[in-house]
């Protein structure tokens, strides 16, 4: 059953000994509706925003994504200011750790903290952030979008509706996160004083990017991995 008072805490230790912890908690909602009233002028939601979100500034004050990871994207220098760092991500199930370089703790961080935001643009990936795997590779990230996305279409399928199964819906999703985390990257552009800080979401870009344009030569490589012992048509 889905706790949605769920943790899931990320630590930084960095060569100098400086730790930084997150606590991020999976459900977030009544924060993001009720935004602190000392939250950046650049959390707004019509400062810089995405050409494709549907929200209304009438009705939503300040950008989801935005006041969730403010605190994250003020620390991006301090953190950015080293190579590496020990990096250890505890979820309720298991713990993971990696010594890689600063960016890839981030990217993977921010990714969960963007999947789990009130974003409506972003609420298809809540179920894949309830499974978070951090640090996770090209061809992983592609696996569990698209088993993900087949796994809504069986739920579809058996309420009657039209499955996807030739993932139109799916190529259209990364499309739009594509767009929202180039135009998301021109908003902090404004709260971050140092490009390379900028690094993180420029790498969320170009994955989505990849993704969208390549999604089939990408599953296409898969497949002999998952084909061995299936018969090529059903019986």
């Amino acid at each position: 059953m889905l706790d949605h008072q769920m943790f899931i805490e990320y630590t930084f230790s960095m060569e100098d000994g400086k730790v930084l912890h997150y606590n991020v908690k999976f459900d977030r909602s009544q924060e993001t509706l009720q935004p602190d009233k000392n939250a950046a002028a650049w959390t707004e939601l019509g400062f810089q925003q995405c050409s494709n979100c549907p929200l209304d500034k009438a009705t939503c004050s300040h950008c989801p994504v935005a006041v969730d990871a403010q605190e994250i994207i003020l620390s991006f220098n301090e953190i950015l200011s080293f190579n590496e760092a020990d990096v250890r991500v505890v979820t309720p199930e298991r713990e993971y750790f990696k010594h890689c370089d600063a960016q890839t703790g981030l990217r993977s961080l921010i990714g969960f903290v963007m999947a789990t935001s009130a974003c409506p643009l972003l609420s298809p990936l809540r179920g894949l952030a309830h499974y978070h795997l951090p640090f996770a590779s090209l061809d992983e990230i592609l696996f569990r979008f698209a088993s993900s996305y087949l796994l809504v279409q069986y739920y579809i399928h058996q309420e009657g509706g039209q499955a996807d199964l030739v993932l139109r819906g799916l190529k259209q999703q990364f499309i739009e996160i594509q767009t929202l985390n180039y135009d998301f990257l021109q908003r902090i552009r404004i709260a971050s004083q140092a490009d390379s800080s900028l690094d993180v979401l420029s790498t969320l870009f170009s994955i989505s990017s990849l993704i969208s344009f390549n999604l089939d030569e990408h599953l296409q490589k898969l497949k002999p991995l998952f084909m061995n012992g299936y018969p090529l048509k059903a019986a």
